[in-house]
């Protein structure tokens, strides 16, 4: 729910700004100092720094945008802390470099967007949150307060289980088909339909490395899975199973949670997979970079 922004500060709003950012899209909302959210903002650009530290950060920026437009600020107006969850924000150099651009009176902090949506997932207290969408990484938070983390190494060389590797998936079986070597199947066809039948359109897709457009891929098996395409079918428990084997890793005494638009398909395969609950997030990524404002404090 969204509050009205108060304005007994000066006549200015006072508010801290959270970011969700992936590979696929960049999230924003500003909560006021009694944890009410004030504006959102939603863009279908990346802010992940795996992608691009400067254009992760003009994408915030843009947020940053509409968001004072949403709470009737002006141009020079700035949060008093601005709290991140960005994919990528693990690599050292990229992190630094991304951290030089930002103003250097405003107050920022900065944690991948895995951990965020398990604070989310989790408010906070022990549990795992495994997260798939464009990628895929597991998080966890025993009762020590110990946190940990398997996957989430990046695409094509990890996010085993996710939209871009479900992508690269389906596109090794029409090769197969091209090749001869597989049957016709409703994938196939809507594959095809999608990518085209030419090597020139084929070599398009599979010569592509970006995970966010190979991402692009992954409605259409869960569409042929849910038709019991065989094929689909296949490929939808290969991903599933890949999840459980992230989810194996981390402590089995901790509740599961699951996050993101390819998690949620998987749910249901994980719960009879894993052998007891798996819920889904209590709350999203921007709640869980809220609590990690608070502690920061």
């Amino acid at each position: 729910m969204i509050y009205e922004a108060d304005k007994s500060h000066g006549g200015v709003v006072t508010a801290i700004v959270v970011v969700d950012g992936g590979a696929s899209r960049c999230r924003l909302a500003a909560y006021s100092e009694q944890g009410y959210q004030l504006a959102q903002a939603s863009l279908s650009d990346h802010a992940s720094l795996s992608l691009g530290v400067l254009s992760a950060w003009r994408h915030i920026e843009q947020g940053l945008d509409i968001i004072r437009g949403e709470l009737g600020e002006s141009a020079s107006w700035c949060p008093v802390q601005l709290v991140m969850g960005l994919a990528g924000s693990l690599q050292q150099q990229k992190r630094e470099a991304f951290l030089q651009c930002l103003p250097t009176a405003l107050p920022a902090t900065l944690v991948t967007d895995g951990y965020a949506q398990l604070m989310g997932a989790t408010q906070g207290n022990p549990g795992i949150c495994l997260s798939v969408g464009t990628g895929s990484v597991l998080h966890w938070l025993d009762e020590r307060g110990q946190t940990g983390m398997v996957g989430g190494w990046g695409f094509p060389v990890g996010d085993e289980g996710s939209g871009a590797w479900l992508g690269m998936r389906a596109l090794q079986h029409l090769l197969l088909h091209q090749d001869g070597k597989l049957q016709n199947s409703s994938l196939i066809n809507a594959l095809q339909l999608h990518v085209g039948t030419e090597v020139s359109s084929i070599q398009q897709w599979t010569t592509e490395s970006r995970s966010t457009v190979l991402a692009n891929l992954a409605p259409l098996v869960f569409e042929h899975a849910n038709r019991a395409d065989q094929l689909a079918e296949t490929l939808v428990e290969e991903a599933a199973d890949k999840c459980l084997q992230l989810i194996r890793l981390a402590p089995a005494h901790l509740p599961v949670y699951i996050a993101g638009s390819v998690g949620q398909q998987l749910i249901g395969r994980l719960s009879a997979l894993v052998g007891r609950s798996v819920e889904k997030s209590a709350h999203d990524a921007l709640h869980g970079l809220w609590l990690l404002s608070q502690s920061d404090q």
